[in-house]
């Protein structure tokens, strides 16, 4: 590595800004970031290769604590209305937060800043809110009203990927550098999905075209999509509120699971797994964001890199039905496979409690732990989550 001063010269060259994060007991965190515009002319940070091995991009998750790593396992929610706690989930090390409600608070923008220098390290949270469009919209308020996935299904893909693109524009302007969208389900008429109108089409291939289209608008604007919500969530009654079946496997392989293929293998970064039963993938009750059969797999189709993250734990199809709190779902989301655990119940950091007692006494294999983790970390250096300046 050259002298500090010849590395001064050589970033100011480049256009390089060297920033170090608040280190974490007994670690040393320095990053070199890159600014270049991307295809909107928006600034992009991207960690540079350096040969620190604590740096952002190549901190390697085996040095860390157990608790920094158990947090970083965690995906919070939040009411839009408490960013308060927003701010000390950050500070405990949370590796995602997803915002709720539907009523933004004023200066959001300088509130969600907020939230990230709370960070105590260099691998800062990702802040998620669900952008479908329609019923399902956190933002419509501070940004605008999006027509629903039924009305988009019947645009023609560019037009869904212009639409995608300009929204996340102004989501990363206030700092939300995750969609929780688009939904790849199959529309079914009469179930849960399709009634709200979250679904784009009943045709494995339309909805594989629109799922693109929002994936590469959003992408090109800097926000990171998560497709959701696998295997297909399109003929199943409301998970929020009790088990939710869908088709066999070998049925969902035919229809339902096309779009998910589809957009895995032409490189989905996150796929978030829905609380579903299905015969042949799932037994004994199990839903698949706690069965380890159902997410080997889906491993094995989403490949090694994909990280999967559950939806909320808190929703009764993976929690009360079963008898368990939504703290405990999470440990077994962790151990069955998940990279990120969803916690939205009222105690996230107790989740991130429960996981660091798990990781000590070897309910969830560190290994596998550190293997999530950096998942994680690659999805956040690519997507360009700069540490804190």
């Amino acid at each position: 590595m050259p002298p500090r001063p010849l590395l001064a010269v050589v970033a100011a060259a480049l256009g390089l800004a060297l920033m170090a994060s608040a280190p974490g007991p007994g670690e040393r965190t320095v990053d070199v970031v890159t600014v270049t515009p991307d295809a909107t002319g928006t600034a992009v940070t991207a960690p540079a290769t350096t040969t620190t091995t604590t740096s952002y991009a190549g901190a390697d998750p085996a040095t860390w604590t157990v608790r920094r790593l158990a947090a970083q396992l965690v995906f919070s929610c939040v009411d839009l209305g408490d960013l308060d706690a927003a701010r000390r989930q950050a500070s405990a090390g949370i590796g995602g937060i997803t915002l709720l409600g539907s009523h933004p608070p004023r200066h959001l923008q300088a509130r969600l800043a907020a939230v990230r220098r709370s960070a105590r390290t260099a691998v800062l949270p990702f802040v998620a809110s669900d952008e479908e469009g329609g019923t399902v919209q956190r933002l419509r308020d501070v940004i605008y009203r999006l027509p629903s996935a039924r009305t988009m299904g019947g645009w023609r893909p560019a037009r869904v990927r212009r639409t995608a693109h300009d929204y996340a524009l102004r989501m990363r302007r206030l700092g939300v550098r995750m969609d929780l969208a688009p939904v790849a389900d199959l529309a079914v008429p009469g179930a849960y999905i399709d009634s709200l109108g979250r679904a784009f089409s009943g045709d494995p291939d339309a909805v594989t075209a629109r799922v693109r289209a929002w994936r590469l608008g959003m992408r090109d604007a800097g926000v990171v999509t998560v497709l959701k919500h696998w295997p297909g969530h399109g003929s199943a009654s409301n998970s929020h509120t009790g088990p939710a079946r869908v088709a066999p496997l070998a049925e969902l392989e035919q229809r339902d699971l096309l779009p998910f293929d589809r957009e895995l293998a032409d490189g989905a970064p996150v796929v978030m797994v829905g609380h579903l039963l299905s015969r042949g993938l799932t037994v004994d009750g199990v839903p698949a964001s706690l069965s380890g059969r159902a997410l080997h797999y889906l491993r094995r189709s989403a490949g090694p890199d994909t990280v999967l993250l559950t939806d909320s734990l808190a929703m009764a199809a993976a929690s009360s039905s079963l008898g368990i709190s939504p703290v405990r779902a999470t440990v077994r989301a962790l151990r069955a496979g998940a990279d990120w655990a969803m916690s939205c119940d009222a105690h996230p950091l107790r989740a991130a409690a429960a996981v660091r007692q798990a990781l000590a006494d070897g309910t969830i294999p560190r290994h596998q732990a550190d293997a999530s983790a950096r998942r994680i970390l690659a999805l956040k250096a690519r997507w360009g989550l700069a540490p804190r300046g």
